[in-house]
């Protein structure tokens, strides 16, 4: 009985570390999208911006915790877009230690991009 926490940490720790990447997956998920959108448009719009938002929080992810940096509406065709999006995260892991299992709470912040693209909104004059 003494050796079932023991046995337990690793299965602990797996479930965690699942949680954390499919939390990044999804920021990958919304990154890749919302530049699709952003090369159509010719840059992230006040729509795009709040869709983007309305995935993340769909999916579970505190929008408090979420910083998106991207190109702003209007870019010329051709021009450089990107975007940025990153979240405070708590990594939560177990850990052995002399007095036992500890659990482990580091701060990070999980990060994907700046991914950049190319502009195709093209508007004839």
């Amino acid at each position: 009985m003494l050796i079932l926490p023991f046995l337990l940490l690793p299965i602990a720790n797996t479930v965690y570390m699942l949680i954390d990447l499919t939390r990044y997956d999804t920021i990958r998920q919304a990154a890749r999208e919302a530049l699709l959108r952003m090369e159509i448009e010719g840059g992230m719009t006040a729509e795009a911006y709040r869709d983007l938002e309305a995935y993340l929080s769909s999916k579970g992810i505190d929008l408090s915790k979420v910083h998106i940096d991207a190109t702003p509406y209007p870019v010329p065709y051709g021009e450089e877009i990107a975007i940025r999006i990153a979240m405070d995260n708590v990594t939560r892991r177990f850990n052995i230690t002399l007095g036992g299992i500890k659990r482990i709470d580091e701060h990070s912040q999980m990060v994907y991009g700046p991914i950049t693209s190319v502009s195709k909104k093209y508007e004839r004059q």
